[in-house]
């Protein structure tokens, strides 16, 4: 299955090797022009020493792909193609960047599930009406049917569709 633009993914990569079930770094991808090299942006937050610090950055479809210890893409949201939502997206994901070390219990995980996607479902109407628990639930039983593959390195990574996925 290949990208589909004005796409939000959550990225799931193994953290060790065997990798163990349920336990991955979470990422959110917005892919959103397949015509560019700069078709995407990764937004993510890593564990630094002592705390939190986002990075996000431009990352091409491709590229996201070859990714080392990516498990793979779940598609969960269409994103209207419109320069406002667009905008809407980025602030939203970049709005904690800030704040990431005043939350003791924040993870990649809740970062991405009940801190971004939440206020996306209340700021655009992304992921409306989705429990959010199911959707982790959901991701989690995903990444673990290709966890392996992600440790021998197998290519192309999958990329799924949630059952939640939103128009």
């Amino acid at each position: 299955m290949s990208l589909e633009s004005n796409a939000l993914y959550i990225a799931l990569f193994i953290r060790d090797d065997p990798p163990k079930p349920n336990d991955y770094h979470w990422a959110l991808y917005y892919y959103h022009n397949s015509t560019s090299s700069s078709s995407g942006m990764k937004y993510h937050i890593r564990n630094e020493g002592n705390g939190w610090m986002a990075a996000h950055g431009l990352e091409s479809g491709a590229g996201i792909l070859k990714t080392f210890l990516l498990v793979g893409l779940v598609h969960i949201a269409s994103i209207p193609p419109t320069p406002l939502a667009q905008e809407s997206l980025d602030r939203v994901f970049r709005s904690h960047d800030g704040q990431l070390n005043e939350d003791e219990t924040i993870t990649c995980r809740t970062w991405a599930l009940k801190v971004l996607l939440r206020q996306l479902q209340e700021q655009l109407g992304v992921l409306d009406g989705i429990e959010l628990e199911m959707l982790e639930q959901e991701v989690m039983e995903w990444g673990n049917q290709y966890r392996f593959e992600a440790s021998r390195n197998v290519q192309p990574r999958p990329v799924g569709k949630s059952r939640y996925l939103t128009m």
